[in-house]
């Protein structure tokens, strides 16, 4: 089951993409559907979407305005306009896809398996890590970076943020083993895909978010290496 939210200023817009979702695919369950941008910026976090069905052209902000306020979003976005000429703003957004009002049912419905195989693929890569007395699940792409508190280690994450766990941080680096990650320092295990930049000056990487972190000597040549 896939979650999603609509936002559009404009009510038949919202009523005909309610009714076309409906009808394509029964994995669907409409949580949200805003008039306001402002609102749905407010609301979205409670509902923990899988997808935003957004409008770019809205009076009060635009589609691409709202998405500042998500700068670290864990839904997709899918553009609905009547203009196709925001295509490539689009794709810099990194939206899953762009649909053109008024939407073709057949275009619809490829969009929502699609987003239905993501999520489902998601869920199947989650990793179980013991905190306390709770089996946790951690989805990898999530994980900002791992951090060593001598017999535990505090995983940072872009959607619970920081997470204590009775794991060392070698037996983290094991668990994230084939997986986009590095071990800049004998303190830190970063996500390289949330990598911004290095700091050659300084000898600190720079993560989403602005997070800057210290790469060992020891560690700089394999770091840049793996960046390539």
């Amino acid at each position: 089951m896939i979650r999603v939210a609509l936002v559009d200023d404009e009510p038949k817009s919202i009523l005909s993409l309610e009714w076309e979702i409906q009808r394509t695919v029964k994995e669907v369950e409409i949580v949200g559907k805003f008039r306001e941008a402002e609102e749905a910026i407010n609301k979205l976090p409670e509902l923990s979407v899988d997808c935003v069905f957004l409008d770019i052209s809205m009076p009060k902000m635009d589609g691409f305005r709202f998405l500042e306020y998500f700068p670290n979003r864990d839904f997709e976005v899918v553009f609905v306009t009547a203009y196709a000429e925001h295509a490539i703003q689009a794709i810099r957004e990194r939206a899953f896809d762009y649909l053109l009002k008024p939407v073709e049912n057949a275009y619809l419905e490829r969009v929502l398996e699609r987003i239905l195989m993501k999520k489902n693929q998601k869920e199947s890569r989650k990793i179980s890590i013991n905190r306390d007395d709770q089996l946790i699940l951690i989805d990898p792409e999530e994980v900002l970076y791992c951090e060593s508190e001598g017999s535990y280690s505090q995983v940072t994450t872009l959607k619970d943020g920081k997470i204590l766990v009775s794991k060392r941080l070698k037996l983290l680096e094991d668990v994230f083993s084939g997986l986009a990650f590095f071990r800049i320092h004998h303190s830190f295990l970063i996500n390289l895909k949330w990598v911004k930049s290095y700091e050659k000056s300084t000898g600190k990487v720079v993560l989403e978010g602005g997070i800057k972190l210290p790469v060992s000597r020891l560690k700089r040549a394999g770091f840049i290496e793996a960046l390539k």
